[in-house]
């Protein structure tokens, strides 16, 4: 069960660390612009598919999608879903600051510990024995 934890929390660094840096590095995408819609696209999938600092944080994030998929098979969907995507916000706001983005705002921020704080008291849960009364 603890590697399924662990797993998890992985999850959740590899998908929240590399938001920021595929945001980064798909800058400049919005100002393609040639009048075009399939000239658009093509540009588009020309300027993203040479950016080695967009595919590289994108290859990270499905490597964490399969992580996930691997996860869900040892826990319940019910767990996996709200750890994974709590812990991905957290390390968001974590790795953008990093990078010198701003901090998501007080309420986001406190929503956010509560979300944390519930997925952690289901792991704790899940991974306690059951215990009958």
């Amino acid at each position: 069960m603890l590697n399924t934890v662990l797993g998890l929390v992985v999850v959740g660094l590899l998908w929240g660390a590399t938001n920021p840096f595929i945001r980064l590095g798909s800058e400049g995408i919005d100002n393609v612009d040639t009048g075009s819609r399939w000239r658009n696209l093509w540009l588009e999938v020309r300027m993203i598919s040479t950016r080695f600092h967009y595919w590289i944080p994108f290859l990270l994030n499905q490597l964490g999608s399969v992580l996930y998929v691997w996860t869900l098979q040892h826990i319940n969907i019910i767990v996996a879903v709200p750890v994974a995507n709590s812990l991905s916000f957290v390390f968001t706001a974590i790795t953008g600051y990093c990078l010198g983005e701003k901090l998501p705002g007080k309420s986001v921020t406190i929503g956010t510990l509560l979300v944390c704080l519930g997925s952690s008291l289901m792991l704790y849960d899940k991974m306690s024995p059951d215990q009958d009364v």
